[in-house]
Parts: C-alpha cells; sequence; structure tokens
C-alpha cells in the first residue's frame, strides 16, 4: 500500500486555528528568553557577538502573523558567493570525481561493522597540481579583490512557508549582534514589506577577517555561557 504524504500547506492558507496555536508557540518562545534577547525575538543559535548568520522567529504586528526568518550579514553573503564561484570556476577545469560509497569501506569480521575510510584528496594537473579545496582557497582572494561580485542589503517575503511567513534578510552590518536584531525587527515592523537596496557592495580580501565557512553553536538561550550584544 502506498503512503500518502499530507499535503504541504501554506501557513496563510492554514486554518486560523491552526496559525493561533503556532503564533502563541512562538509568541511563548520570545516570552521565555526576553530577558536575555529583548523580547522581539527567539533563536536556537547561540550569539556569540560575531555570527554572519541566524536563524530567527519574531512576531508581526497583527497575530497571528509570524516571521520564520534567516538572516545573513551582507559580509557573509559576499563571502558565500565568492566561495561559490571559485568551485564554479574549479569544476569548469576539472569535473566533479564520483566517489561510490563503499570503495573505502572495510568490514570488521569481529562486529560485522563497517568502516569508512576518508580517501586521500587527489589532485589536478589542470588545477596547477592542487587538491580542488586548495585550489579554491587560492582562487578566494583573487575573486574577492577583483570587485565583480555585488550583494545588496535588502530582505524578501516568502509565502509558501508551513510554519509561519518567510523572511530572507541581508543586512549591511558588520555581524549580527543581539542589538542589530532588534534594530532590523523594529525597521521591519515599521512597514512589514520586502525591501532592496540599490547601492552594491563588495569587500576586499584583507577587509574580512574569517573567509571560513561559518557554523553556529545551536542552544537554548537560557543555556549560554552569558548573554551577548
Amino acid at each position: 500500500m502506498q503512503h500518502q504524504h499530507p499535503r504541504r500547506i501554506p501557513f496563510c492558507a492554514q486554518s486560523r486555528g491552526r496559525r493561533k496555536a503556532a503564533f502563541i508557540s512562538v509568541k511563548n518562545n520570545i516570552r521565555r528568553h526576553a530577558g536575555i534577547l529583548g523580547g522581539l525575538f527567539s533563536t536556537q543559535d547561540y550569539l556569540h557577538g560575531k555570527n554572519g548568520w541566524i536563524d530567527c522567529f519574531f512576531l508581526g504586528r497583527k497575530p497571528p502573523v509570524f516571521y520564520n526568518c534567516v538572516i545573513d550579514t551582507t559580509r557573509n553573503a559576499y563571502k558565500e558567493q565568492v566561495r561559490e564561484l571559485a568551485y564554479e570556476q574549479s569544476y569548469a577545469l576539472v569535473s566533479a570525481v564520483d566517489h561510490r560509497l563503499f570503495d573505502h569501506a572495510v568490514k570488521d569480521p569481529s562486529s560485522g561493522l563497517w568502516a569508512m575510510t576518508l580517501p586521500e584528496e587527489k589532485r589536478f594537473d589542470a588545477l596547477d597540481g592542487l587538491t580542488r579545496r586548495e585550489w579554491v582557497e587560492r582562487q578566494i582572494p583573487r575573486i574577492a579583490n577583483d570587485g565583480a561580485i555585488k550583494v545588496h542589503e535588502g530582505w524578501t517575503l516568502h509565502h509558501d512557508y508551513r510554519f509561519g511567513i518567510g523572511l530572507h534578510v541581508t543586512l549591511d552590518v558588520p555581524y549580527l549582534t543581539i542589538e542589530a536584531v532588534n534594530a532590523f525587527i523594529l525597521r521591519f515592523l515599521a512597514v512589514e514589506v520586502a525591501y532592496a537596496n540599490p547601492s552594491p557592495i563588495s569587500y576586499r580580501y584583507d577587509e574580512l577577517e574569517n573567509w571560513h565557512i561559518e557554523s553556529n553553536a545551536m542552544a537554548d538561550p537560557g543555556q549560554w555561557p552569558k548573554p551577548l550584544s
């Protein structure tokens, strides 16, 4: 018998009771950590003072509207686009190498379990004898300093989300601190519409201190070492 998956009903098309219950859940989470985050939003991403992106929730002006929001800094967005272009350039020179899952697996005779060993990174003549990762890291400063990539501050609304209204934000601040997030929310709630700043932004490589892929530690705000702003 074939199982049918439930329909992915967008938040705005759900019953008012269902939307109200979701709204109350988000509202309670915001209240729970208002002493740390300021009472406007909730997040599980540890805000350490130098975040380049976070996921968060905040309430709209009229219940039961709330926003399911991802915020990037323009700096983080720029770094991601530079890295993406570097990888695209590497694949234009050398196509992806297909590694089969069990090519490097060894079965333990005593336990019967499979142990995986990662293959050594391959070097390519077309990439100047470098591994793909090494070549990409070498290209990143060149692409960044070229200035061809431009990012813009702005945000877009997405009404296909099942839990709240989607909001994708690129914010022109150095880092996403608690104060910066609260300031954005107040700015957005004044109008609650999409926005695009026409002025392009780019950065030179030495203007940004960290070009690695950023990840956030996830923890309840009550478990954070101390509130940071």
